[in-house]
């Protein structure tokens, strides 16, 4: 059997365009290595504290220039140690990444001069103190990559050698007077330690929030013609454990650390079905929020048959929330926040929609012991809320 020229040709240009594919492959693949990962969230920074202990070797030459340590503000000295409370911020607690500030500061005194130092920001991604020395805004020092472990919700962050920068040091210098060998050069400053506490916690996507609908609600949508057992059902992935309870699985969220604000995220969802003589009107509610500012829960709704109802419905707020003294507790250990029997009471609108939408589908009105009313229980809700 002999070859044609064409088939020669093919038969050559295959290995070429295989080694084309797999170098491009390579260039791909060499390309996506240096892509950053995606960040982890960063949680704002409201308290904490911010310690220098200063080394044997900086102490011993503030002493012999007779230059002492005195606390400005909120800061404090004790010794060889300097302690600043830390105010605000942003920082990841998974790997201590951010940066967090501190209003107070300390000063260096010698005789009628001193430097004041103030403002000290920690930066863990770049891995430097920032501070205002005496009037000028300024990098302090420069660390090593620090090491972090958690504390409670937050983080405890420890750098062992921070060394006064060269700019810091000439200021310092310049305006207590030193001339010679008395001035301050680049060293080995401290040690730095640091503890951060979240104002607001970043909720992971564990867990599920638990509705237990209220055996009144549920008697009224019998009422209706609504078949409790088989018309009442779970949207996945919420799911139906029994009659009264339905899960739903959290999919992310925030939430302050006193419980004012936040926003949790459910998904799935439940679908209400009454089989009529006439028509057979559906609702959908998915993709609960839980809305802790406005103490609200919110909703997708869907209403079928359309007209006379308007369907697809957007997200509106169908209950009230109110959460019983004690009902909400943390574990920093476990960094856990557990809500437990939230009443969700019926909104006006809400009430009003269930009844127009459920008294229609028989020839016969439902009873008036059915209708829906505003401030009414409809459920509760609780969940355990995982905090990064």
């Amino acid at each position: 059997m002999q070859l044609r020229k064409d088939d020669m040709t093919h038969a050559k240009s295959r290995p070429v365009a295989l080694r084309m594919i797999v170098g491009a492959a390579a260039v791909v693949a060499a390309l996506l290595a240096f892509v950053p990962a995606a960040s982890a969230a960063r949680d704002p920074i409201s308290g904490g504290t911010t310690d220098l202990h200063l080394k044997q070797g900086f102490v011993k030459k503030l002493t012999n220039l007779g230059v002492g340590l005195v606390g400005i503000s909120t800061g404090q000295t004790s010794g060889n140690k300097i302690s600043v409370p830390v105010t605000e911020g942003m920082l990841d607690p998974t790997n201590a990444q951010g940066h967090f500030t501190s209003p107070g500061g300390f000063q260096l005194v010698k005789g009628s001069r001193s430097v004041p130092i103030t403002g000290l920001e920690v930066n863990t991604v770049h891995n430097f103190v920032r501070a205002n020395i005496a009037g000028a805004k300024m990098q302090l020092g420069t660390f090593g990559t620090p090491t972090a472990t958690r504390e409670g919700f937050g983080a405890r962050i420890k750098a062992n050698q921070l060394t006064l920068t060269q700019k810091a040091a000439t200021r310092i210098s310049n305006k207590l007077g030193l001339q010679g060998g008395q001035r301050i050069n680049q060293r080995v400053m401290s040690n730095e330690f640091s503890i951060t506490s979240p104002s607001t916690l970043t909720i992971l996507g564990q867990n599920e929030a638990t509705l237990e609908a209220s055996p009144a609600s549920l008697k009224k949508l019998a009422e209706k013609g609504v078949d409790i057992s088989s018309g009442i059902k779970p949207i996945a992935p919420a799911k139906n454990p029994k009659v009264t309870n339905f899960t739903f699985p959290i999919s992310g969220g925030t939430l302050a650390t006193n419980y004012t604000t936040g926003q949790i995220v459910t998904t799935g969802g439940v679908e209400i079905l009454k089989k009529g003589k006439t028509l057979s009107p559906l609702m959908k509610i998915t993709n609960i929020q839980i809305e802790f500012a406005q103490k609200t829960a919110t909703v997708e709704m869907e209403i079928t048959p359309n007209p006379p109802f308007p369907g697809q419905t957007g997200r509106s707020s169908i209950v009230e929330l109110v959460f019983p003294a004690n009902s909400i507790q943390s574990n920093p250990t476990t960094r856990q926040v557990t809500v437990k029997g939230a009443e969700a009471k019926l909104q006006t609108v809400a009430a009003a929609t269930l009844n127009q939408v459920f008294n229609q589908g028989d020839e016969k009105a439902p009873p008036a012991s059915s209708e829906f009313t505003a401030g009414e229980l409809f459920g509760t809700f609780s969940m355990t809320l995982q905090a990064q």
